[in-house]
């Protein structure tokens, strides 16, 4: 009897704990709650407009396996990418979802195809570990397999594969037509630079007529007036020129109109396109600092050479980035101590520069301090040899460079007619004529050494350290002769050229000569960097080389004449 009481009790506490958990509400919520649901859409731009890829299809194939297994989806977890490849997980959609799904907004993500999730295999398998272990799943339209199973896993890691290899493939593809077009002259920088148009028929550019003499413009401020790109900003910009931007219409993101921006202009200024020269695959990344860091091997860059494209001459040009170091080397902001004759003073003993430096000593009102200029060499880290010349105070070499070039600024006239006789114009004209065609030939022929060099080296018959020795021999001698021609050249002016220099120096001097009556040290600074082109000091002597312009403006100090007066300190 106690045995049949004890089944009859079991049998009946079995049948109330049945009853319990049918009845039990909070069992019955989780037998019929659907799974909530997040969509993801990417496609790259050429894919949008395919069928089977398109945002839209992607979208609509999406929604009807959602019916199919009876998900629940709030539309503001559709997730959409459009114009950004797979490679890669910096794109806003997926940042978007990301940061979603770390909150636990859904229970399941899904994708049309798991390649239009990611193409990087490394990248997608470490995506959905991290999304399994926040409890979300991972599901594909197209492609059904389970990732809790072993099976599953290795299918989906060898479709991540798969999908990885497409995309190199495709990588590859494109990246050997662009070669190609590159080689046949096409451009493929996006918007042609200022001074240039696209050709829609052949995809090259051509020269717009209408920008060309901004071009010059720029390149002519920056080596004859020796203008920085912020004092060539603030005179474009009050001449109200058209951008790019503005002469095709597009609308800036500050909304302005005719304004130049000094990044803009300091790209002109470096743009080897406008010599004629284009090159691509020269920069390991592109937007970045030029600097040698960046760039790639020089057997991997692809230059293009076409005269038709020439706006400037390639001497001009390197000369604009000869200027741009200069007066980065001579910026305020580089400075802590400003030198009215910095970077101007040279050794007559070694030929180093002098270095500026200011001596503080304790005055009876207070602390005062000495400004001095010493040669480079007189250091032993610096040279091997010490140089017997001594320091110079500026308050002893400033005034006696200052009353020679207000001297040259009044009395035109008499520094050309000594110029003249210095050099002995008419008698040695044709001897001067002689040597500057033998320069000439001689920087022809270091530029064809030059050019050969290059030649061999992308033919691989020579060795890299061998061509850059040669390359930077070339460059050592041609810059000597740059300067050599120069300066003969300076010696065949025509009597019409002296006369027309004679007025542009009257006028400059009108135009300056309030400033430099009651001039402050600061002026007198401005006015010395610009007209004093350098000078060399030996003992108690030193030779000025000043810059005559060619034209009377009151930012101009043009190189293009120079000429040396001996003065004793």
């Amino acid at each position: 009897m106690a045995s049949i009481i004890k089944q009859l009790s079991g049998s009946s506490l079995n049948t109330m704990q049945k009853s319990t958990t049918l009845y039990n509400p909070n069992v019955t919520k989780i037998m019929t709650a659907t799974k909530r649901v997040a969509i993801y859409i990417r496609c790259s731009s050429d894919e949008a407009g395919k069928e089977g890829y398109s945002p839209q299809t992607q979208e609509e194939k999406i929604k009807d396996f959602i019916k199919l297994n009876n998900y629940s989806l709030d539309p503001k977890h559709t997730y959409i990418d459009i114009g950004y490849s797979g490679g890669v997980d910096k794109r806003p959609g997926f940042q978007k979802f990301m940061a979603n799904a770390k909150n636990r907004e859904f229970d399941v993500v899904i994708v049309y195809r798991m390649d239009r999730f990611f193409r990087n295999l490394r990248l997608l398998l470490n995506t959905v570990a991290e999304l399994r272990e926040m409890g979300i799943e991972f599901k594909s339209v197209t492609e059904p397999f389970d990732t809790s199973t072993p099976t599953g896993r290795a299918m989906f890691a060898n479709v991540g594969v798969f999908a990885e290899w497409m995309r190199e493939v495709g990588l590859e593809s494109r990246n050997e037509g662009m070669i190609k077009a590159m080689r046949a002259g096409k451009w493929l920088g996006g918007t042609p630079p200022y001074g240039y148009k696209l050709n829609k028929e052949t995809q090259k550019l051509e020269i717009e007529e209408k920008e060309l003499s901004v071009i010059k413009m720029f390149f002519e401020w920056l080596v004859k007036n020796r203008l920085s790109e912020y004092k060539i900003q603030q005179k474009i910009n009050t001449m109200k020129i058209p951008t790019k931007y503005d002469l095709l219409g597009r609308i800036k993101k500050t909304g302005s109109k005719c304004w130049w921006n000094r990044r803009a202009i300091g790209r002109i200024l470096r743009n080897e396109i406008y010599t004629g020269t284009i090159y691509y695959r020269k920069y390991k990344y592109l937007g970045r600092v030029r600097g040698q860091n960046n760039l790639r091997p020089e057997e991997e860059w692809i230059k293009i050479e076409d005269k038709e494209l020439q706006i400037i001459p390639r001497e001009l040009f390197e000369k604009a980035l000869q200027q741009l170091k200069k007066n980065k080397e001579s910026s305020p902001r580089n400075t802590q101590q400003v030198y009215a004759l910095q970077h101007k003073i040279i050794c007559g003993f070694d030929n180093y520069k002098y270095q500026c430096a200011t001596e503080r000593y304790q005055k009876k009102n207070g602390l005062g301090e000495k400004k001095y200029y010493f040669c480079s060499a007189v250091r032993p880290s610096i040279s091997y040899k010490k140089c017997p010349s001594s320091a110079v105070s500026e308050s002893r070499i400033l005034p006696p460079v200052w009353e020679k070039l207000k001297e040259v600024l009044a009395n035109p006239e008499t520094i050309m007619q000594e110029l003249s006789d210095c050099f002995n114009h008419k008698n040695n004209g044709n001897k001067t004529q002689k040597k500057l065609n033998n320069v000439e030939e001689a920087l022809n022929s270091f530029n064809t050494q030059k050019e050969s060099y290059a030649e061999l080296y992308a033919e691989r018959s020579i060795k890299k350290d061998f061509y850059d020795k040669k390359t930077q021999e070339c460059d050592k001698e041609i810059e000597r002769l740059q300067k050599e021609k120069e300066k003969l050249s300076q010696l065949l002016i025509t009597e019409e050229e002296k006369q027309k220099r004679i007025k542009s120096v009257e006028e400059l001097y009108g135009q300056l000569k309030k400033r430099i009556e009651n001039a402050t040290y600061e002026v007198k600074r401005e006015i010395l960097q610009r007209l004093v082109g350098k000078i060399v000091k030996t003992d108690n002597k030193m030779d000025i080389e000043f810059n005559i312009p060619l034209e009377a403006d009151l930012t101009l100090a043009v190189c293009g004449d120079s000429r040396r007066m001996d003065r004793n300190l």
